[in-house]
């Protein structure tokens, strides 16, 4: 069975093939299928740039923070799951600001520092 980390780059700062699971009555084991996983790629400048119609990594995020905020109840409740919870939180904070400092320079949606 593969590691959960062992992400498949399909196209570079794009897309990705991450493993998927089933719970069998044998445990864990590897799906049949990877999940394909696309993120939101573009220049609203340049179309000339590919443009790729997909996720923001602000939206992973937020779902893996809801689900282990709501799995991390009753005795299923960890101070690690707590502390992965603000981690992740924490993130989102720095690329909220991320975000808004682009936005406020007009370089949000380009390839622009």
């Amino acid at each position: 069975m593969r590691n959960p980390k062992d992400v498949i780059t399909i196209h570079d700062k794009s897309t990705y093939a991450l493993p998927s699971y089933l719970v069998t009555d044998k445990g864990i084991q590897e799906a049949k299928f990877d999940m394909i996983v696309e993120f939101c790629k573009g220049n609203k400048e340049d179309d000339s740039v590919p443009r790729q119609e997909g996720v923001f990594t602000e939206s992973l995020l937020e779902v893996c923070r809801k689900y282990l905020v709501e799995n991390n109840v009753g005795d299923l409740a960890s101070r690690e799951t707590s502390i992965a919870i603000t981690k992740i939180e924490e993130a989102q904070l720095w690329l909220g600001k991320r975000a808004e400092d682009r936005k406020a320079r007009g370089v949000q949606a380009t390839y622009q520092k």
